[in-house]
């Protein structure tokens, strides 16, 4: 039996391969197995070839159905190839757990074109699940304590703010604007704080967004001043919508924030306070050429080359009133995402965020 059009030999492949690898006919038949299959099911060849399949689940503690199943949509040529998570065992003798986490990889055998059959080959993978486990427990550890600050914070805020807007009734103080301002500052870090605890490394179920759609209403749920946006494609992408708009929200209010800071600067700078033009211009595209993605500029006084790559740093900011986690919480969900995500001068001249790797589905 070969495995691909070029004649290779799978019993070649397979018989030093480390973990255990079966090679089953299209009739669900025991072609091969490797020494490793015999050592841990603890057979010989002579029980094993030209048996039923089930035979493999001598090295499966859990998962056999699943493995069987995908077996058959390989087998068939429904599939080139499936992957099924499973506990595998191991010789009683052996120094190891008896239950270890395993995937098993299934992949057709062809020859000349036609498949006969299919190759499963099992590798351990319990360092990467517990790897995993560490990852959820700190991720539940982190969101549990982000939501107690938070709400510890929110009842002394809330007196706080309340005693700020009594004394502001009784006299006009530009300190009482000032100190409003910080507390509104502390709600905004606290939102912030929370989105990345929760949200930000991890997408829920991926829908077919499009982005015009997606930005209006971002538009309408951010304050952007003077601003304008310009949506310059009408791109479908795959993504979770819930993150996806958290991830333009931040954007947007980044560009708003910076470019009205400038523009205000340039206004006071200029003779009789004369205005400089308008508020910042957003637009949002499609990437042109080989890569697969959208863009988010805007001809805000843009980020100068040495910083660009500490803009996503956590608490790193410029501007007065930022926290530093918008864009933080940009990079955090385009990585759930699969995306990767580059900073760079806009053709106008301001800040062009680009997301590659992106599933366009329209």
């Amino acid at each position: 039996m070969t495995r691909g059009d070029g004649g290779i030999d799978v019993e070649t492949v397979s018989r030093n391969q480390m973990e255990p690898v079966v090679a089953v006919n299209t009739d669900g038949s025991v072609a091969f197995a490797n020494e490793r299959f015999y050592e841990i099911s603890q057979l010989t060849s002579e029980p094993v070839i030209g048996s039923d399949f089930a035979v493999f689940g001598r090295v499966v503690e859990d998962g056999f159905e699943a493995l069987e199943a995908a077996v058959e949509t390989v087998s068939s040529g429904e599939s080139t190839e499936e992957r099924v998570e499973l506990s595998m065992s191991h010789p009683e003798t052996a120094p190891v757990p008896r239950r270890l986490p395993a995937e098993a990889r299934v992949t057709p055998i062809r020859t000349d074109g036609e498949t006969e059959g299919a190759i499963v080959s099992l590798r351990r993978i319990g360092t990467r699940k517990a790897y995993e486990r560490q990852l959820e427990r700190q991720n539940e550890r982190l969101e549990e304590f982000a939501s107690v600050v938070a709400h510890d914070l929110r009842n002394p805020l809330n007196v706080a703010e309340g005693h700020v807007q009594l004394a502001a009734a009784e006299c006009d103080s530009a300190h009482l604007a000032e100190a409003e301002d910080a507390l509104g500052r502390m709600w905004t870090i606290i939102d912030d704080t929370l989105t990345l605890a929760k949200h930000g490394q991890d997408v829920g179920t991926k829908e077919h967004v499009t982005l015009s759609t997606l930005l209006e209403r971002c538009w309408a749920t951010v304050e952007t001043d003077d601003a304008s946006l310009a949506v310059e494609s009408d791109l479908t992408i795959e993504a979770d919508p819930d993150r996806l708009r958290n991830l333009f929200e931040n954007l947007i209010r980044n560009a708003a924030e910076h470019g009205s800071a400038s523009r205000r600067a340039s206004d006071d700078a200029a003779e009789h306070g004369s205005a400089s033009g308008g508020g910042v211009t957003v637009r949002v595209g499609a990437i042109d050429g080989s890569e697969t993605g959208f863009y988010v500029a805007d001809d805000g006084p843009g980020i100068p080359p040495e910083e660009r790559d500490r803009v996503f740093d956590l608490g790193y900011t410029t501007a007065e009133a930022g926290t530093g986690y918008g864009l933080a919480i940009v990079k955090w969900i385009a990585e759930a995402h699969g995306w990767d995500v580059t900073v760079t001068e806009g053709d106008d001249g301001g800040a062009r965020f680009e997301f590659t790797g992106v599933d366009i589905v329209g």
